[in-house]
């Protein structure tokens, strides 16, 4: 599945209800489903630059096997890749809770992996 939104902040939550859908989906626990949501607000705020606000951003998700993947990615990104604080912040608050994650940061794309 692919959810498609504005680069804002409030468009977010978009792609919070798709990710509680597809580990609904996968049988995830409530803990587990209310993880992801977190580490999917804290994606949005580790790919949006607050300097520029045109473009957008695109979540595809697909979820087999107890198994959420999710690849999201910042379109219109400008020149600059993402700065290290930003990408600390999200290491330290969502980093542990999924299974997996890789950022390009020149790409402005992350990629995670959270298992039930």
């Amino acid at each position: 599945m692919r959810v498609e939104v504005p680069a804002a902040q409030g468009y977010g939550r978009m792609a919070e209800i798709a990710a509680i859908h597809a580990a609904d989906h996968q049988g995830f626990s409530s803990d587990d489903i209310a993880n992801l949501s977190r580490v999917i607000k804290e994606a949005v705020v580790l790919l949006l630059d607050p300097e520029q606000s045109a473009g957008t951003m695109a979540f595809d998700f697909q979820s087999k096997a107890g198994i959420v993947t999710v690849e999201a990615q910042l379109d219109q990104r400008g020149d600059k890749p993402i700065p290290h604080d930003r990408i600390d912040r999200f290491e330290s608050s969502a980093g542990s809770l999924v299974d997996s994650w890789k950022l390009d940061p020149d790409e402005h794309r992350l990629w995670l992996q959270k298992s039930a």
